[in-house]
């Protein structure tokens, strides 16, 4: 028998499942580690994509 609940209930109820943090804090820490990344070059991009086509 199929879930009748929104679709906005599931997500809310599998966030609350995971333990999402929603603290802007947790936010923050988030994106300045993203921004913090190393660029990556073409050449190096291009290494990546072909390992990754070798392992699948």
């Amino acid at each position: 028998m199929p879930d009748k609940k929104p679709q906005i209930d599931k997500f809310r109820e599998a966030a609350r499942d995971l333990k999402t943090d929603q603290s802007d804090e947790s936010f923050e820490a988030v994106v300045k580690k993203i921004a913090k990344a190393p660029k990556l070059t073409a050449e190096q991009i291009k290494n990546m994509v072909r390992q990754k086509r070798q392992t699948d």
